[in-house]
């Protein structure tokens, strides 16, 4: 029987926008009932074997493939439909989540079809060896991949129906760099970085995101730290210079205009209309 459960120290990362509390896996998963929920938003999938889950007044049949969320504090159910039932499972946390449930509608819980879960396996597994091989530190390059693991969820249970906006050539190309950066944002991240996750010209790494997502790689990369922005904005109180510094922007100055750009709204005149 396989099975790992990880929850890691959270003193070092909880004022970053998305960090891990706990991932594991259990291939003889057993019953869990949970009448007051958990305190926690839980996203699983399993690889094989079938169970049922119980949530929100209704029963779902969870068949070998399946992925399913529970938000914090809904009460739930799940339980094997035999002997084997491969469970994993990833719990963030992090003031930018509920922004992000909101955006992809996760708010009342979700249960969906996989159509591959190498890329959920890939990023979980991403995550178990940072903490392994990284004792000190691991905690802060786990919180790298949680926004990926969310994403790759939120791809194929939400995304995945409405793909016309990425071209079908250049899809796995631009999956794989939309996880670059959802990994390293907070960090400088430069064409030649991009070109290095795929070996592609300067000009052909601008075409695969022109005709996939319709804007040029910085604006991508800058939109992604102003929705991170939008989140600390909202429910932290940090400081702008430490939002930005956070989200990427190494400048200030460039952070607001950057920021206004998109909203419309200097950083502080954003947080002031929400207060």
């Amino acid at each position: 029987m396989l099975w790992y459960y990880m929850y890691p120290s959270t003193e070092e990362v909880q004022d970053l926008p998305l960090y891990l509390i706990s991932i594991g896996l259990h291939e003889l998963q057993p019953r869990i009932v949970r009448p007051q929920g958990y305190e926690y938003d839980q996203f699983f999938y399993n690889t094989y074997g079938s169970g049922w889950l119980e949530m929100n007044g209704t029963t779902y049949e969870l068949p070998e493939g399946s992925a399913f969320f529970i938000p914090k504090g809904m009460p739930h159910s799940y339980y094997p439909d035999g002997e084997i039932w491969d469970i994993r499972w990833m719990v963030p946390g992090g003031s930018a989540l509920p922004e992000f449930y909101r955006k992809f509608q996760l708010e009342e819980g979700y249960v969906f079809m996989l159509q591959d879960e190498s890329g959920l396996d890939r990023i979980l597994n991403q995550m178990r060896m940072a903490l392994i091989g990284h004792p000190e530190h691991g905690t802060v390059l786990a919180a790298g991949s949680v926004y990926s693991f969310m994403m790759e969820f939120a791809y194929q249970g939400r995304l995945r129906s409405t793909a016309e906006t990425v071209d079908r050539p250049y899809e796995n190309q631009i999956l794989a760099l939309q996880e670059y950066i959802g990994k390293h944002f907070m960090y400088p991240i430069t064409l030649e970085d991009l070109c290095r996750v795929v070996p592609v010209t300067h000009q052909h790494l601008c075409r695969i995101f022109k005709e996939a997502l319709g804007v040029r790689p910085t604006e991508y990369i800058n939109q992604v730290r102003v929705e991170m922005a939008r989140s600390l904005l909202l429910y932290s109180d940090l400081p702008i210079q430490q939002v930005g510094e956070k989200c990427g922007f190494q400048n200030v100055n460039y952070f607001c205009k950057v920021f206004k750009r998109y909203e419309h709204l200097t950083p502080l005149e954003y947080r002031n209309s929400v207060v």
